[in-house]
């Protein structure tokens, strides 16, 4: 789905046109405009029982006004459940959340952060980024236009099931904001700018009901 924000206020949301949507559940859409002027969506999809859910990109038709037919990017993707996918604006580095493995590494955990760069045209075999990951289940990944990686994650510190937390290469420091955003609830699936953050949280006060968008301001 999607939706236009306008003088603070978010219009209804609709069906996104075009190849995107099928009969399957589509989840985790990242959108750029890439270095050669295109709009491209990476986005997981179920892909039946053998591998679950995968990776897929499209790129926006903008002479038909739609979502051009999507195709699977293998070298991100693993045999496993493949869940969130971000990548930056020239389509050269692409971080992934995944139950699966690259490069016949062990998972760290349940669900691990792998990181991967485009050499030649190609996605190099993703590793993991082992200063983020746990012993738990780091559920969703996002960078801010400062580089820090945001994340969820259920390990031993949360404070809730899932909290939001971020890493700064530059400090080598993990953040979490706890009050400020984290509740006892679980916090998963966010986007941010470096000044606020919009995230998702489970039957948190106020909510319509299940899982509910947020959004904060950063301080």
């Amino acid at each position: 789905y999607q939706a236009t924000w306008n003088d603070g206020d978010c219009g209804e949301p609709e069906p996104v046109k075009g190849a995107v949507n099928s009969s399957e559940n589509e989840i985790s859409p990242c959108v750029l405009r890439n270095n050669i002027g295109e709009l491209v969506m990476y986005f997981g999809r179920y892909t039946g029982s053998d591998r679950d859910y995968d990776f897929f990109r499209s790129v926006f038709d903008e002479g038909k006004g739609e979502w051009g037919e999507p195709e699977v990017v293998l070298e991100l993707s693993t045999e496993i459940q493949d869940w969130k996918i971000w990548v930056n604006g020239d389509e050269t580095k692409a971080y992934v959340t995944t139950k699966g493995a690259f490069g016949g590494l062990e998972p760290t955990g349940v669900r691990d952060i792998w990181v991967s760069e485009k050499e030649n045209g190609k996605w190099s075999t993703p590793t993991k980024v082992d200063e983020v990951n746990s012993s738990g289940n780091e559920w969703s990944v996002f960078v801010d236009p400062d580089g820090k990686i945001w994340f969820d994650s259920s390990r031993d510190d949360s404070i809730g099931g899932y909290d939001i937390y971020f890493y700064d290469p530059s400090t080598g420091e993990i953040g979490h904001p706890e009050m400020m955003i984290n509740s006892f609830y679980d916090e998963r699936s966010l986007w941010t700018d470096g000044k606020i953050i919009v995230f998702s949280t489970v039957d948190r006060p106020n909510g319509v009901g299940g899982y509910d968008i947020f959004m904060a301001e950063l301080e």
